[in-house]
């Protein structure tokens, strides 16, 4: 007796296992698209920010005369 092949399964196991990868790069393509407009607020963030004050170094303790006799 011939092996029976059940095409209408396969064709829907193919059918569903398009549609769970399509739903995973639809997943893929949303998280990198936030991502990347997080990135780019946060470096339009940056540019605007002032720029960093530079600290004065800090100053020794001048130096006192001690007269000796």
């Amino acid at each position: 007796m011939p092996r029976r092949v059940d095409k209408e399964r396969l064709e829907r196991a193919d059918r569903e296992a398009k549609r769970v990868l399509d739903a995973e790069r639809h997943a893929r393509d949303a998280k990198t698209t936030r991502l990347r407009e997080q990135r780019l607020q946060q470096e339009a963030l940056a540019d605007k920010s002032p720029p960093a004050r530079r600290r004065e170094p800090v100053r020794k303790p001048a130096r006192r005369v001690i007269e000796v006799d």
